[in-house]
């Protein structure tokens, strides 16, 4: 959460606040008066605890004022961060967030080997060259290893994560297997709550000359993979107020603006078009730290304006003409190109209780995850985590008993792949809503599920409920480019024997109106009947049942492409997959080999 947004929570209690800060002062009418941030007895610093101004302070001896976080750093003697986690602490914010599966990813770190401080040919180059003040070369730690400048990659307390290396004539490398991190943090100041995001360590560093703090992508422009290392530093963003992307102004530059203002917060991000190529491009050019603040202070958000002119869209209109419809595919060839769960749709997946839709869904997200790498987040809200999680392990190893080295295999594949939220949280359509956002933003989830909607904190008749819910999911995933899948519960008709159809999904019929796609799953119970009634009977089986389907998938809307198709599968009790034709064997969808083994055992 936002450092503003903390203060204007903590403002709503401030007399609690500042009664555990300054318990020496005193309330004086509207204010609480003490004689410093050091808490003695006095009258010089002021708290307002009512009003206009509720929350903010002033000290009139040393000039010092602000809001409530601000109170916490000063009295505290803390940074931005401790003290926005001293915020939440005394709000009770609980951190409830998506779990990764599976245990953490090792990085390496770098060598410090031969790494014997900044040599005086490389300082020269920064200087003379680059125009990088001298104690920005301090700050940010640049160092020399041989006839390469060394750009470390350190976390907030100086820690090295990462290492990124540079020859002056532009020969560059990083250093391997390292976590993918940002250059900068330690030069931040603690208590700013603006930053800078460039494209290069000069950038960075040129900004910092002018004086305003900044950091920058370690790989680069471009848009998802080049920016996963906002899933490793993404909490560390989460105080500022404004972030200004002072990206290249080319094609790359555009994606990673574009990408980093949906993960980072498009009402908090601002893109910034300096007059040169680059922000060393100004520091070389000979542009004042006012000049160049004053474009960074023009930066435009990418928020949708929601009405534009048609004209403006031409290049998409055309490109539609061309355009291969796509998405994620289902792990059965026979829907490909046929059934999809397209980015920006929503899907529901509707059964009669019992009917396995729960258990196609888990096969679809665990090929999702695995087989098309797939980043998922499931709200599975009917099973604890560790019971979800065990059941998915046979339509991943393929088998419903896989060893205990295979199941902790697995695990480790699925670390930075599938997310879980606890079914037990308060205030459920709501909260789910802002951890999906919290997902997409924080580790680029573009599938979520949700099973099921029952689940989900509404009464069975509240259908204006249920369907503003999935309205607001469909939202969500358009704004985003997610997919959004629901499971949810038809009603029993007389009898089981055929499927329901679309208006038997329960609750509001609004809940398929906002649907892109609608599938149905239904279990071939008459067949199952009949299998059972034979093998009471010692009896043999037809032939014309024994070639039966035992699930059958109706495609009851699909709004992308129109096709409305029915697709038979047959259920594998030994692996809890679905196979798309009768006597195909199951298979494991991650891979455990004899190599794998050793490394699981040692």
């Amino acid at each position: 959460m936002r450092a503003t947004e903390l203060a204007r929570r903590l403002a709503e209690r401030a007399e609690d606040v500042v009664r555990v800060l300054l318990p020496a002062g005193r309330r004086e009418g509207h204010e609480w008066r003490v004689g410093s941030t050091a808490g003695e007895p006095g009258q010089s610093l002021g708290v307002r605890l009512s009003g206009e101004k509720n929350g903010t302070w002033a000290d009139f001896s040393t000039g010092e004022s602000g809001d409530l976080i601000g109170l916490v750093q000063a009295v505290n003697r803390c940074g931005l961060h401790d003290a926005c986690t001293w915020a939440n602490d005394f709000l009770g914010i609980r951190d409830d967030r998506p779990r990764v599966l599976g245990p953490p990813k090792g990085y390496a770190v770098p060598s410090r080997d031969g790494i014997n401080g900044l040599s005086a040919p490389h300082r020269d180059w920064l200087v003379s060259v680059r125009g990088i003040n001298p104690g920005t070369i301090e700050v940010y730690g640049v160092t020399s290893k041989g006839a390469a400048i060394v750009f470390p990659y350190m976390a907030p307390d100086g820690e090295w994560v990462g290492a990124k290396f540079r020859k002056p004539d532009k020969t560059m490398w990083q250093a391997k297997d390292c976590r993918p991190w940002p250059f900068g943090m330690p030069a931040v100041p603690p208590g700013t709550r603006r930053v800078a995001i460039t494209e290069g360590e000069l950038d960075a560093m040129a900004l910092h000359s002018f004086g305003i703090p900044a950091i920058s992508v370690p790989m680069g422009g471009g848009d998802k993979r080049k920016q996963v290392w906002v899933d490793q530093a993404f909490e560390w963003f989460e105080p500022f107020d404004r972030i200004d992307l002072v990206l290249d102004a080319d094609n790359e530059g555009e994606k990673a603006a574009r990408e980093l203002a949906k993960r980072l917060g498009l009402a908090r991000c601002f893109v910034v078009v300096l007059p040169h190529k680059d922000a060393n491009a100004c520091l070389l050019a000979g542009m004042t730290a006012e000049q160049v603040l004053a474009c960074i202070d023009a930066g435009g958000t990418l928020d949708p304006e929601g009405l534009h002119a048609v004209g403006e869209f031409s290049r998409e209109v055309i490109a539609e003409a061309d355009r291969i419809d796509d998405g994620i595919r289902l792990p059965w060839l026979k829907t490909h190109n046929l059934l999809l769960l397209r980015p920006g749709e929503t899907s529901i997946w509707a059964g009669i209780n019992g009917h396995g839709k729960t258990v196609v869904v888990n096969h679809i997200i665990a090929h999702a995850a695995i087989v098309q790498g797939v980043r998922c987040c499931v709200a599975s809200l009917e099973y604890r985590i560790a019971l979800w999680a065990f059941r998915m392990m046979g339509p991943l190893a393929g088998t419903i008993t896989p060893t205990k080295q295979f199941m902790a295999h697995i695990m480790e594949r699925l670390e930075g792949l599938l997310w879980v939220i606890e079914p037990g949280i308060t205030a459920k359509a709501e909260r789910i809503l802002e951890l999906f956002a919290y997902a997409r933003a924080r580790y680029g989830v573009e599938l979520f599920v949700i099973d099921n909607l029952t689940k989900c904190g509404f009464a069975d008749d509240d259908y204006p409920g249920q369907k503003a819910f999935v309205e607001k999911l469909s939202d969500f995933a358009r704004a985003t480019g997610v997919h959004v899948a629901v499971v949810a519960h038809m009603r029993k008709g007389d009898n089981e024997d055929h499927p329901a159809g679309k208006f038997a999904v329960k609750g509001s019929g609004g809940i398929t109106d906002m649907a892109d796609t609608v599938v149905e799953v239904w279990r071939n119970k008459p067949r199952e009947r009949v299998l059972a009634q034979c093998e009471s009977d010692s009896s043999p089986v037809p032939p014309e049942v024994a070639v039966q389907f035992t699930t059958l998938l109706s495609v009851l809307k699909q709004r992308a492409n129109g096709i409305e198709r029915q697709f038979a599968l047959w259920f594998d009790r030994t692996s809890g997959q679905f196979m798309e034709s009768r006597g195909q064997h199951a298979r494991p969808l991650v891979d455990f080999s004899t190599t794998d083994r050793e490394e699981v055992s040692s």
